[in-house]
C-alpha cells in the first residue's frame, strides 16, 4: 500500500533516516486509509526521544512543542506551513490495577513491537513506514480492517485491565467505522465493565459525546444509525451506572438496570443531531420512570455526567421540562399557551421538533405559527419600550421594578400584540407598578 502524503512530511521522514530512525505513521491514519479514506489527523512516532528530536531538527524549518514528557509526545511544527505532526516515542507502559487511564510507568523502547503491544485495538497498531511504504503489523491488523472487525491487540483482558476506558473507545470507534466487535473481544468487556468506575468524569465526556454524534466523524461511511447502537452496547456492557454515576445513586442500581435493555431508546431513534442531548435524558427519565428535573438532568449532563458546562445543563433542563409540560397534554388556555410560548421562544426550535417527533403539541404549533404572522415580541429587546423610558417618564419608579415592569408588558403583547408601540405600553406602567408595589 502506497499513501499519498505532503512534500513536508516525506522530508521529515528524510530528516529522521538521516539522523538514525525510521518514522512511521501509526493509527488511525493507516486504518483509514485502508478503508479508502484520509479523514483524520496522521500521527507519526519513531524510537527518537523528545529532546533528540528537538536537538536535530533545523530550528530555522522547524519547532517541537513538549506535550507530553511522561509519554514522549510532542508536536512538530512545519514553519510557514501552518502543519502540525504530533509525535510519540515508542514505549512500554506499566498500569496499576484497576482501570485507571494514566499508566504508572512509562519506560521508551527501540523496540517497535513493544510499543505496538501497549494500544488497544490491531485496526490502530498498523505502522507505515513514510519512506518506503513498508507495512508492520504485528496483530493481524490490516486482516481485521478489512473485516471490518474491531479486537484488541493482546487478550482482551490484558487490554482492558490496563485502561478501562478503551471499553467505551471499543464502543465509539466500532461505530464510528461501522465496525463489529469480534464478540469475545465484547463479552470480556461486558465482564470488566467495573473496570470503567475509575476513569474520570472528564474522559467518560469525550467518548459518551462521540458515541452520540457517531454517525458524523467520516463523510465515507454510511452509519446512520450507528449512535443508536453504540447507546444499545454501553447498556449491554452494563456501564450506564458508571458512566452516570450520580443518577445511580439517584434511582439506585435496581433501576438503572432498565437501561440494560434496548426498549427505552424511542424519541432519539428519530431526533436530529440537534436534538440527541435533549432526546437522551426524555428517554432515560422515561425508561427510569422518574421526572426530568433539575436534579436529574444535571445528573444526566453535569459535571458528574456527561459534563456539559452549567449554561448548556440550564438549557436542556429548560427544553425538557417544557416538552415534558406539552407532552403531559397540560390544558393551555389560548392566553397561557401564548405565554409559554414567548417564554420558551429561545428554545421553540428544540421544543417543537420534538413534538414533532413524539406526535404531541399540534395546537401550541399552530399558535406559534400564528404568534409569529402577528409579529409578536418574543423577547424584550423586541418590545417597543426599555427602561431608560420608565426613567424617563417615571422618576417615582424605583429601577428594582424595572424588570418585572416590561415583562408584565411582554406578556400582554403575547395575548394582544398590537399593544406593543410606545405610547400604549407607556400607558400601562403606572398600572402594573402600583399593583406590583401592592403585591410586594
Amino acid at each position: 500500500m502506497e499513501l499519498e502524503l505532503s512534500n513536508d512530511l516525506i522530508k521529515l521522514a528524510k530528516v529522521f533516516q538521516k539522523n538514525g530512525a525510521r518514522l512511521y505513521i501509526v493509527g488511525g491514519f493507516v486504518r483509514n486509509a485502508i478503508l479508502g479514506f484520509c479523514e483524520t489527523d496522521i500521527d507519526i512516532c519513531s524510537r527518537f526521544l523528545p529532546d533528540e528530536i528537538e536537538r536535530f531538527l533545523d530550528k530555522k524549518k522547524y519547532s517541537v512543542k513538549l506535550v507530553n514528557p511522561k509519554l514522549g509526545t510532542v508536536h512538530i511544527v512545519v514553519k510557514g506551513e501552518d502543519i502540525e505532526y504530533e509525535h510519540t516515542t515508542f514505549r512500554a507502559e506499566m498500569y496499576k490495577q484497576g482501570g485507571v487511564h494514566s499508566p504508572k510507568e512509562v519506560r521508551f523502547v527501540d523496540d517497535m513491537s513493544l510499543d505496538a503491544s501497549r494500544r488497544d485495538f490491531s485496526a490502530n497498531a498498523i505502522y507505515y513506514d513514510i519512506l518506503t511504504g513498508d507495512i508492520v503489523d504485528y496483530y493481524n491488523g490490516v486482516t481485521d480492517v478489512k473485516a471490518h472487525i474491531l479486537k484488541t491487540v493482546e487478550t482482551p483482558e490484558y487490554v482492558f485491565s490496563r485502561d478501562g476506558l478503551r471499553i467505551l473507545r471499543m464502543i465509539r470507534i466500532a461505530n464510528e467505522l461501522n465496525f463489529e466487535i469480534e464478540p469475545h473481544t465484547f463479552e470480556v468487556a461486558k465482564c470488566m465493565s467495573s473496570q470503567l468506575a475509575d476513569i474520570s468524569q472528564e474522559r467518560f465526556n469525550k467518548e459518551i459525546v462521540a458515541i452520540l454524534f457517531a454517525d458524523y466523524k467520516y463523510d465515507a461511511i454510511d452509519n446512520p444509525k450507528s449512535y443508536i447502537n453504540g447507546l444499545r452496547q454501553i447498556g449491554e456492557l452494563r456501564a450506564w451506572e458508571y458512566v452516570l454515576p450520580q443518577l445511580n445513586d439517584f434511582v439506585g442500581k435496581q433501576r438503572m438496570q432498565v437501561l440494560y435493555k434496548n426498549d427505552w431508546l424511542n424519541i432519539i431513534l428519530k431526533a436530529q443531531p440537534a436534538l440527541r442531548i435533549s432526546a437522551l435524558v426524555l428517554d432515560m427519565c422515561k425508561g427510569l420512570g422518574i421526572e426530568p428535573t433539575k436534579q436529574v438532568v444535571f445528573a444526566i449532563l453535569g459535571i458528574n455526567g456527561i459534563m456539559l458546562n452549567k449554561h448548556e445543563c440550564e438549557r436542556q433542563f429548560k427544553i425538557v421540562s417544557a416538552f415534558e409540560r406539552i407532552q403531559k397534554g397540560e390544558v393551555f388556555s389560548d392566553e397561557s399557551g401564548r405565554i409559554f410560548l414567548q417564554q420558551n421562544n429561545s428554545i421553540m426550535r428544540e421544543l417543537l421538533a420534538l413534538c414533532d417527533i413524539a406526535n404531541v403539541g399540534t395546537k401550541l404549533t399552530r399558535t406559534y405559527k400564528l404568534m409569529q404572522v402577528d409579529n409578536v415580541p418574543f423577547n424584550l429587546k423586541q418590545l417597543k419600550i426599555n427602561g431608560k423610558d420608565i426613567e424617563e417618564n417615571f422618576a417615582f419608579i424605583e429601577k428594582v421594578f424595572y424588570s418585572k415592569i416590561l415583562n408584565e408588558l411582554l406578556n400582554r403583547c403575547a395575548i394582544m400584540p398590537e399593544l406593543n408601540k410606545k405610547e400604549i405600553l407607556l400607558k400601562g406602567v403606572e398600572q402594573i407598578y402600583e399593583s406590583l408595589k401592592k403585591d410586594r
